[in-house]
């Protein structure tokens, strides 16, 4: 099927905006422009299908268009035109009625751009940029990166808080939790940033999601506490 008919189809199919006139070029254009598996499509020779009522899958997922977490059912799906495999279900947004492209093994197309975990009101800009830098190394699946951001962000914390520069990551952790910054209660997860970033630089190892996610949890419960639960106390 031609790119330009595969893709006025589908964007009236779950727009409901697409008339074939210059407006509903633009908007394809643009929708092209946003969801490049439409060129997948047709340079793998796949096509799309509408499933019947008993076939649909629902799928709670947050929408990458409009952050919404939903509950969206599928009633398309694309297959392999030349072998019949179905490769993607296309599931519809309750909220703002975007397709969201479900692969099989459940990654989600177009990836979201809002950054995942919750911002942190009230950090310096410098600590603020780190930690978002985290957020979005997440985001985009560099684990790796997560970790060793999470280490430079601990050492700028230490600074912010009145050690001076140029020590080493174990001295300013030293004085974190000599100064009380960091409590009984997460020097375990420090010492787990300690360990997991020294294996993934001294080590051929990959970082893994989990440790990731777990190492951005706790500077978020870090930063909220040293940061943002002063400043609303206030």
């Amino acid at each position: 099927m031609p790119l330009m008919k595969l893709a006025c189809s589908a964007f009236s199919v779950y727009t409901g905006r697409c008339n074939g006139q210059v407006g509903c070029v633009i908007g394809i254009h643009t929708w092209l422009e946003e969801i490049r598996w439409i060129i997948l499509i047709e340079i793998k020779e796949w096509d799309w299908q509408p499933v019947k009522k008993k076939d649909s899958i629902e799928k709670t997922v947050t929408c990458p268009y409009c952050n919404v977490r939903v509950r969206a059912i599928s009633n398309t799906r694309i297959f392999d035109v030349a072998t019949g495999a179905i490769k993607y279900h296309i599931h519809k947004c309750p909220e703002c009625f975007m397709p969201i492209i479900i692969g099989l093994d459940g990654k989600i197309i177009p990836q979201s751009q809002f950054l995942p975990f919750d911002e942190v009101r009230y950090l310096p800009p410098t600590i603020e940029r780190l930690y978002n830098e985290c957020r979005k190394c997440h985001l985009n699946e560099c684990y790796h990166s997560v970790i060793m951001v999470s280490r430079s962000l601990l050492m700028h914390i230490a600074v912010d808080k009145g050690d001076s520069a140029g020590k080493s990551f174990a001295a300013y952790i030293d004085y974190l939790e000599a100064n009380g910054y960091i409590g009984v209660q997460n020097k375990a997860w420090v010492d787990k940033i300690r360990t997991i970033g020294n294996k993934y630089v001294h080590q051929l190892d990959e970082a893994t999601e989990e440790d990731a996610r777990k190492v951005i949890l706790f500077l978020k419960q870090l930063l909220g506490n040293l940061y943002e639960m002063p400043q609303l106390a206030i």
